[in-house]
């Protein structure tokens, strides 16, 4: 697990699900596994590495929308598909994104799609990130609440130095985090970025193991608009 943390926010504050209305939580087995975006009422963009294993099939999970609380367990629908784009790499983590088909439309109270970024976040922007992970990486027991916080995009160059001889940082990538203070770190993993126009614009990927907003470990955001095709294409033939 050294190199596939899963992810939480550090930092954030208790929110509700109507502020965030596209936030889904996935669950494998009735366990908690990751969060995900709504992007239509069909399908859930999440992280490629949530649905890792040759073991895992579609019936193992189930996703909920429109729920503040874990413990709240309204609004499931089984998943139908798992669709990963053939260049994903499970070691490197590159295009570490994933698309479920859900058996049913998604839909309801404080439940709505997010529409997808094409533009790349500019380093020095601000992110709005948001999940059930860890509040803190000494925690061990996941909020029940969802926690939202803001965290600032870095320059690719700073992101490829500072992980550097640990991970290499490709173009599917990007880094963002307040050091020292907001990150995103333990079963955050899968969940939305979402930039000041309200675009999803990343997903919850990686980060050095253990060290949730520290200065030399940002978070590691999966690319949307770097994905954009792929992603595009594959909703056009399986979320509408």
């Amino acid at each position: 697990m050294s190199l596939n943390r899963v992810r939480r926010v550090v930092g954030g504050h208790r929110i509700g699900v109507n502020l965030q209305p596209h936030m889904v939580n996935i669950r494998r087995h009735g366990n908690f596994q990751c969060g995900g975006s709504l992007v239509t009422p069909r399908c859930v963009l999440t992280a490629a590495h949530c649905m890792q294993g040759e073991e895992h099939k579609p019936s193992d999970y189930v996703v909920r929308g429109g729920v503040s609380f874990l413990r709240d367990m309204r609004n499931a629908r089984s998943v139908n598909r798992i669709l990963l784009p053939s260049l994903y790499n499970h070691t490197t983590l590159d295009n570490d994104v994933a698309l479920l088909q859900l058996q049913n439309p998604l839909q309801g109270l404080h439940i709505a799609s997010i529409p997808l970024a094409m533009q790349a976040p500019l380093p020095g922007s601000l992110l709005r990130i948001s999940g059930w992970g860890l509040t803190d990486e000494r925690s061990l027991q996941l909020p029940n609440q969802l926690h939202s916080v803001r965290v600032q995009v870095l320059s690719q160059q700073k992101c490829q130095q500072l992980y550097q001889g640990y991970r290499n940082i490709t173009d599917s990538m990007y880094c963002a985090s307040v050091p020292g203070t907001k990150d995103a770190c333990d079963a955050d993993s899968g969940g939305p970025a979402v930039n000041a126009d309200g675009q999803l614009v990343g997903i919850v990927s990686w980060g050095k193991a253990n060290l949730c907003a520290h200065r030399d470990s940002p978070g590691v955001y999966t690319s949307v608009p770097n994905l954009y095709d792929w992603i595009a294409d594959t909703m056009d033939r399986y979320c509408y």
